[in-house]
Formats: C-alpha cells, structure tokens, sequence
C-alpha cells in the first residue's frame, strides 16, 4: 500500500507542490537519516525553524541552523539527518516542480556539493520567509477555490524573496520595457515569435530592444528565450511521457535537431540523456 505521508519513507512526490513541517526530535519516529542519492524529480526548498541539522557527510559535511535556507535541485543528492549536537531539527519544507520563467531565481550565490545555501540572514528576513512557507502549506492543504494557483503564486513571491537576498543580485531594478519583453517571451515561448514582435510589443525599436536587453541582463534574447524554453523542456522531461519531439514542438522548436542542439548546449546532455538521468 502506498504511503500517504510525505514525512515517511516511500510517499510518491507525484504533484506539483507538496509543503509541511518535519518536526524531528531524538528518538522519535522521525528521527532518521533521508538519503536519496539520484534526487527528485522536483525541487525542494528547506527553512530550519528550530534546532539543528546535518547535511551530507564527510568532507561535504555543514550543518543549518534557525534561518538557514537550503534549496536542492531535481539532479542533487539528497542526504540530511538531525545533527548529533541537537535534540530536535524542525524544518520546513516545499517540493515543486518549477514553471519555466522561474528558471533564475533557482540559483544561488553558495552551492555545496549540488545543493544552494542561504544562510545568516537577518532574523526579519528569515521571519518573513518563513511567514510564506506557513502560507503556502496552509494555502495547498485547503479546500480555498483556485487554491493551488493560489499556493503557486505564494511560492513564487518566495523564491523572489529568497533570490533577492543573495549577495550576487544586483539591486538596481529592470527596465520595465525589458520585463514588458520578458513577459511577453513567456506567455508566447511556444509560438515562433520574432524578436520584432517582442520590440513591437515593448514599443522600441528591435535594435534598441536588444541592445537595453543585453545592458540589463548581460544576455541577448534569443540567449534569455532559449533558457526560458529549455528550462519549460526539462520540466516536461520529468513531468510528462511526451515524446522529445513533442517537447520540442511545444516549448517553440519545431525542428527537433535544432531543439537537441540548443538543449545538449544549455544542458550538457541531449534530451533523451537528461530525461534518462533524472527519471
């Protein structure tokens, strides 16, 4: 019989978003080593709220504290336990699997062996952060209506949030004709829009578009679009038994050897490989 509690082993990740609180204290039935070496098939982004963990061991060994963030990725292994030098580890925890126009606010300034860490925030941030991650569970454990767009939409204000606060990101905020290009790339990726559609739309010139995109985000827009479709391209890799042709098709390639192109150059790995890798 299928286990139906995500905080025991064996629970089928099989949703789009999945929140709750581990409570671990000594000796209790949670108190157990997770230990999943090829990942998920999501991501999932950890607060500590009280106590204190281990992540990895040996010489990838650190441990995190109240306020410590941790965000792992679909391809990093997952190893983690209560630390030996604490009574209780409580921590909060969301797995999702990521819309494609998330893509840079899922990494981060620290990486550890695969896995990005956050730590030593100001305790107003981490309170802040942690109020979302309440709300969030709250959100998808109810019977609100639209309940998980609801949650989605939380989910994306923490991952901004949580971006936000690395020492990398610059503070100086985007062009707004820039985000008007942004969006409109994403709610058409997978039509075959010309970048003087997009120009159109921002209401510039394609020449001075692409010259302000490339300023404000050290990357052309064919380079910022491919990310956005390859990233939506992974997701259904994982998410879907859909052909690699058929991904190619929706994510806006409608040559598939051009799309295995761009994928192996963005990912590393031809489609099939990847899919092969992470499933």
């Amino acid at each position: 019989m299928q286990n139906t509690d995500p905080l025991k082993p064996g629970y089928n990740f099989d949703a789009h978003l999945v929140a709750g609180l581990t409570p671990i204290i000594e000796g209790d039935e949670l108190d157990f080593t997770i230990d999943r070496p090829g990942g998920m098939k999501g991501y999932i982004i950890n607060l500590t709220s009280k106590g204190e963990g281990t992540i990895f061991s040996g010489e990838h060994a650190f441990n995190v504290r109240a306020g410590d963030l941790l965000l792992f990725p679909p391809s990093a292994a997952h190893f983690y336990q209560r630390s030996a030098d604490s009574a209780s580890w409580f921590h909060r925890w969301i797995y999702f699997r990521p819309r494609a126009f998330w893509n840079d606010w899922l990494t981060w300034h620290t990486e550890i062996n695969g896995v990005y860490t956050t730590r030593d925030l100001p305790k107003n941030v981490t309170d802040a952060i942690e109020d979302l991650f309440i709300d969030i569970e709250y959100t998808a454990k109810s019977d609100l209506p639209y309940r998980n767009d609801l949650a989605s939409n939380l989910l994306e204000q923490l991952l901004i949030r949580c971006k936000s606060v690395q020492p990398d990101v610059v503070t100086k905020p985007l062009d707004p004709r820039v985000i008007e290009a942004m969006n409109y790339m994403t709610q058409n990726l997978n039509q075959d829009f010309t970048l003087e559609d997009v120009a159109a739309h921002a209401c510039l010139s394609p020449s001075r578009l692409g010259h302000l995109f490339r300023d404000e985000t050290k990357m052309t827009m064919t380079q910022w679009r491919d990310d956005q479709r390859i990233s939506r391209a992974k997701q259904l890799l994982v998410t879907t038994h859909y052909s690699v042709n058929h991904i190619g098709r929706i994510v806006g390639y409608s040559d598939p050897l051009y799309f295995s192109r761009v994928f192996k150059r963005k990912a590393g790995v031809s489609p099939k490989l990847y899919r092969e890798q992470i499933t």
